[in-house]
């Protein structure tokens, strides 16, 4: 007996180190340049997501919390961001923080983080549609190398946190699919799709739309449909009380502000190029080798659809979101008449995060599938030419990163205030000028909302900002003679500003900044956030909520380790 259990954890183990250490390996390849020189690199979205982080790192450090207002990052603007994106994470990004001497480390740290979450769920959803260890890494290999997660290191596009949950959400789909079999968990359903709700909300979207079609087929197959349907609701309830500091955040500002959008882009520039082949697996390009890999599993899955329900369904729904994410799908005519879902949406090749894990499953079903039926030499051949798609997207992929580097001096013109103990330097260097949920006072372009605030800059240099406690913010600065001034803050409706010792309603600018009236000599204003008691309830729920489904993870692992 005693023998069965240490070869049981051995086994587990062995399930976790595979993809631990190909993540570490993969990983390693693909930002060696920023190892070796040890230069941290602003990309595409950094600054925006380290600002968010910044916030909660000083709030927690300073024991000075304000959920909405943000008073360190942001340019101690006031600013709402991490309220209605990943609050959660946030938070867990500002605890990591603490630890983190600089930006450099950071930005390491949360890169080997990503690849070894994602290889964890890709590696783990292979072995739970029973493929041998060997595909699973194979799989694993070809999903870390290809799309949002390969993009990570030259954009820390945050889609990129999406796509390795994705794996995750479809371990869920296979248990609903196999429900006739076995009941699937709602507790776990629930979990798993509020985890990504508290990173990334609008991946929450995307899981919604994957799970849809193992539902329905679940659906079929069960012969209880009624607890079926009893058991989602009960996951849907849980996912309710776990997020509702998320939809509590949206009722509460979006009705009484206009918030700005985040900057628009063509959907049809945005989607991937299915009509010719790029030179890596990023952003709007697939390599030659990938999409005939794909090409060839949909050939396979048209000559034996019958042999597995599963390979079947993933093949099939993994082409109709790679079709939706492509140039080939009608994305102008969209836009033209639809533009709401194109600006919520924002870019089509966000598919990619379903497609990709759900078309990897279904070659490694093939693999497994071909050693079934001819024998290891066979399933072994195809091993080794998904392995070889591996070595060309590794390849591509690493040469698109150090050539973004290598013609883009933006990049690495901050790599000192990155290498620099602390972490104040890299913050005051970097203005943050993404107009996302910012209070609008009418329908302005987000391309416009940039461009006001780049031309603002240098006006904000005259003030002095310090958080005080309680989640508010102090503004100083000295006036010459007594006139209107605009003050480098954002208003809410919610928002409260004293100026001079006396509340004002003060008139808003079109971007929601404060004009207010100096005198001549000092002049302090004092910004807070009024937040309402119902909002402070959902909250304490969905901290709760989540501290009882932690309690109950630890007994559920000990009665395990117990067996």
């Amino acid at each position: 007996m005693k023998t069965s259990n240490i070869e049981k954890y051995k086994n587990k183990l062995i399930d976790y180190l595979i993809p631990i250490i190909l993540s570490l390996v993969i990983a390693t390849i693909l930002i060696w340049t920023e190892l070796s020189t040890r230069s941290g690199l602003t990309l595409d979205d950094t600054a925006f997501h380290f600002h968010r982080f910044y916030d909660t790192y000083q709030q927690i450090q300073n024991h000075n919390f304000s959920y909405f207002q943000m008073n360190y990052g942001m340019g101690a603007s006031g600013r709402i961001v991490n309220a209605l994106y990943g609050p959660f994470l946030a938070y867990i990004m500002g605890f990591l923080l603490l630890f983190c001497s600089s930006w450099l480390r950071f930005q390491v740290v949360i890169t080997y983080l990503i690849f070894i979450i994602g290889g964890l769920g890709i590696y783990h959803l292979g072995r739970k549609v029973k493929m041998s260890r060997m595909v699973a890494s194979v799989i694993t290999a070809l999903f870390l190398t290809t799309g949002y997660i390969a993009y990570w290191p030259r954009s820390n596009a945050f889609n990129s946190w999406g796509a390795i949950l994705i794996p995750f959400i479809l371990i869920q789909g296979i248990n609903l699919l196999n429900n006739h079999k076995k009941r699937f968990s709602w507790i776990s359903l629930g979990v798993v799709m509020a985890i990504v709700a508290q990173i990334h909300l609008l991946s929450t979207f995307f899981a919604i739309l994957a799970l849809i079609p193992f539902f329905i087929y679940g659906l079929v197959l069960t012969e209880n449909k009624r607890q079926m349907w009893f058991d989602v609701f009960k996951a849907v309830g849980l996912f309710v009380v776990l997020t509702a500091n998320v939809w509590g955040a949206f009722l509460l500002l979006y009705p009484t502000n206009q918030m700005a959008s985040p900057i628009d882009y063509s959907p049809v520039l945005t989607s991937v190029n299915l009509s010719v082949a790029g030179t890596s697996t990023m952003w709007t390009s697939i390599t030659e080798v990938t999409l005939l890999l794909f090409i060839v599993q949909l050939i396979y899955i048209v000559f034996n659809f019958k042999s597995s329900r599963i390979n079947t369904l993933v093949t099939l729904e993994g082409w109709v979101f790679l079709y939706l994410s492509s140039n080939l799908f009608p994305w102008q005519f969209v836009k033209d008449n639809f533009p709401a879902v194109t600006g919520y949406l924002q870019f089509p090749n966000r598919f990619t995060v379903v497609a990709y894990p759900l078309l990897f499953i279904g070659i490694g079903l093939t693999i497994t599938e071909l050693i079934k039926n001819h024998g290891k030499k066979l399933g072994m051949l195809a091993s080794a030419l998904a392995v070889v798609v591996v070595l060309f997207n590794v390849r591509a992929d690493f040469n698109e990163i150090n050539n973004n580097i290598s013609y883009n001096k933006g990049i690495t013109s901050n790599v000192a205030e990155m290498q620099e103990k602390g972490l104040k330097a890299y913050i005051d260097k970097i203005e943050i000028n993404s107009p996302d949920y910012l209070p609008v006072q009418k329908k302005i372009k987000s391309g416009d909302i940039t461009g006001m605030l780049m031309s603002i800059a240098e006006q904000r240099k005259g003030f002095s900002k310090t958080a005080l406690t309680g989640g508010r913010l102090e503004i100083k600065w000295n006036g010459k003679n007594a006139k209107s001034t605009t003050l480098p803050i954002f208003l809410y409706r919610q928002s409260e500003l004293i100026v001079n010792g006396k509340k004002t309603n003060p008139k808003l600018n079109e971007i929601g900044m404060p004009i207010v009236k100096s005198k001549q000599g000092q002049n302090t204003a004092i910004l807070s956030f009024k937040t309402p008691t119902w909002f402070i309830i959902l909250l304490y729920i969905s901290i709760l909520g989540w501290v009882v489904m932690l309690v109950y993870s630890v007994f559920r692992l000990v009665k395990i380790a117990k067996k």
